[in-house]
């Protein structure tokens, strides 16, 4: 009888610290999946979007909203993909306490309004930002065409930034 109720105290003693931890893990991926589609998600959803009607733009309607309802069924399924594996990844390198610190930043109201403005496509920075990386990618595309110098007059000269 005293075999039996110490075999059954050391099972609960070796179980509780595994109930704990998977709470604990529980907790760091949710706090992490809200970061994540607070943060990385919310900037996918609005760059897809807005990639989404540029390509429909020029098509008929009906081909149109065809396309619109594939290419989002899709959208969904990798964002869930995204929103899971990287929450994960977050919980295993992070503590409760980290997540909840950068939970904390991101709900900053002068983080806000720094995420706002980076994410109006009207603003300056974007139109700055725009300009670099198209130059960019096209550099890319010569260079990738086989010119590893492109041939592009004044390639050579600094970037002008647009003026107000």
């Amino acid at each position: 009888m005293m075999r039996l109720f110490a075999t059954a105290g050391l099972a609960l003693a070796l179980t509780v610290p595994l109930a704990a931890h998977a709470d604990e893990m529980a907790d760091k991926v949710a706090v992490a999946k809200a970061l994540v589609d607070k943060t990385t998600l919310k900037t996918l959803d609005m760059g897809f979007s807005g990639a989404l009607e540029k390509t429909v733009a020029q098509m008929p309607e009906d081909k149109a909203e065809k396309v619109r309802k594939e290419a989002r069924a899709e959208f969904d399924t990798q964002r869930q993909n995204l929103l899971d594996g990287i929450s994960k990844e977050y919980a295993e390198k992070f503590s409760l306490a980290d997540l909840k610190h950068l939970q904390g930043i991101y709900e900053d109201p002068i983080y806000q309004k720094y995420q706002a403005i980076n994410a109006d496509p009207k603003s300056e920075i974007n139109v700055i930002s725009q300009a670099a990386v198209t130059r960019l990618l096209n550099m890319l595309t010569l260079a990738a065409a086989g010119d590893q110098k492109p041939n592009v007059p004044n390639y050579e000269k600094q970037m002008q930034m647009p003026s107000k």
